[in-house]
């Protein structure tokens, strides 16, 4: 797009802050955001949310270097039951899917379960890699993030249905954004 999508304005706050304000909603522990360039002004946006900024310089190499760095940054937490990825481009993501999601993982009650929401069959982003996958979310090599596990295990997959498409609306192109702005 030619400058960092995650600090274009949507309505009186910049995109990121959107998914980051929607994150704080959840009573949950640990808030980590990967984050590249501009590095200062999105560690800054970041650390005012209440987010722990880390810095990919390793991003060229695609999404898994930002799961990766994740991964590792979080591993010396004992007791961890899962992870969940959201990308910072999803400024309308619910709190009540991440939650259904969680719902789901721990109902499962197995460290191995995936839990990928669903929409019109099309499964979607966030995700919920269980602790159990933390070896193999460290070795993730590409762009593809952790998609290859999701494909090559799918008896550890739990789908969560669901009907609303907004949560998912992303910024990839200067149309992605408009049409963002005409929702906000």
């Amino acid at each position: 797009m030619g400058q960092q999508k995650l600090l274009l304005p949507l309505g009186e706050k910049p995109v990121l802050a959107h998914a980051m304000d929607r994150m704080n909603q959840l009573p949950w522990g640990r808030r980590l955001v990967v984050i590249g360039e501009p590095r200062q002004s999105l560690a800054d946006l970041s650390m005012s949310r209440g987010f722990q900024a880390v810095y990919n310089e390793w991003r060229e190499e695609g999404q898994a270097s930002s799961v990766r760095l994740a991964v590792s940054t979080l591993c010396p937490l004992d007791g961890l039951s899962g992870f969940v990825f959201l990308p910072g481009d999803q400024p309308f993501i619910e709190p009540t899917l991440v939650t259904a999601m969680a719902d789901a993982f721990f109902q499962k009650n197995d460290r191995r379960a995936i839990v990928v929401p669903r929409h019109e069959g099309q499964w979607r982003s966030p995700v919920l890699f269980g602790a159990a996958w933390r070896s193999a979310l460290s070795t993730l090599t590409g762009d593809r993030g952790g998609r290859d596990l999701i494909q090559k295990n799918p008896g550890c997959v739990v789908s969560v249905d669901w009907a609303d498409e907004r949560p998912f609306a992303d910024v990839d192109t200067w149309i992605d954004y408009e049409a963002l702005q005409q929702q906000k």
